[in-house]
């Protein structure tokens, strides 16, 4: 839960917007340009598919999760299911980053970002019920927090809990940082786009850059 009530309505804000876009790229699920930054005139626009849609679906999931974890009503939600969840969308992005599945305009780097994404998710639903016991392990939020997960949230010792936070605050930058490239790759197909495919290329990683920056700032903020 992030503890500024500017901080939650930005991110909720910046989460439902990713949550649109991909809504409309299963509704709409059309051809796109590759997602290289580097539009030339032999680049073949990648049709729409079931992967395109798939990929669309859990992009939405994910920024449903985020915007429920910047609420206290977020921590009512079962962990478990959730964990299940994210960990079938790590698996998904790995075998696309070995063609185990068709290409969806992305490049490698970009579907292990995606992947890594729900590993992080992951850890938060974990490691949250720690960190946020450090303070009073009686209050409503984590007696609600414990409720939810199915974890008895202890006091952690020190070391315990600045490890926790180290982990968390290293995500945040790693995940600060890696919006760069999709801001870059937002920016120059932006500028080359003629046509729909690479102006919905240029649309799908602003998205991708604003997801993983509001990732970054949770998990900055939770550290």
């Amino acid at each position: 839960m992030v503890e500024s009530l500017l901080l939650r309505w930005i991110l909720t804000v910046l989460f439902t917007a990713s949550a649109l876009w991909g809504l409309h790229r299963i509704i709409r699920a059309e051809p796109i340009s590759p997602l290289s930054g580097r539009l030339t005139d032999q680049d073949r626009d990648v049709p729409g598919s079931p992967a395109v849609r798939i990929n669309a679906a859990w992009h939405v999931v994910m920024s449903a999760a985020m915007v429920a974890m910047c609420w206290p009503w977020g921590m009512a939600i079962p962990a478990t299911p959730q964990l299940v969840l994210f960990a079938v969308m790590a698996v998904w992005f790995l075998a696309l980053t070995t063609d185990l599945v068709g290409c969806t305009g992305h490049r490698r780097w970009q579907d292990a970002h995606h992947a890594v994404m729900a590993l992080a998710m992951c850890w938060m639903l974990t490691a949250m019920p720690s960190l946020l016991s450090h303070g009073e392990t009686g209050s409503e939020d984590v007696h609600h927090h414990s409720m939810g997960s199915g974890i008895l949230a202890s006091a952690p010792d020190p070391a315990q809990e600045n490890g926790i936070a180290v982990v968390f605050a290293l995500l945040g930058v790693y995940f600060v940082l890696t919006s760069l490239p999709w801001l870059s790759t937002a920016v120059d197909i932006g500028r080359k786009a003629k046509t729909r495919p690479q102006r919905e290329a240029a649309y799908e990683a602003t998205c991708h850059a604003a997801m993983a920056a509001g990732m970054g700032v949770m998990f900055l903020a939770v550290s």
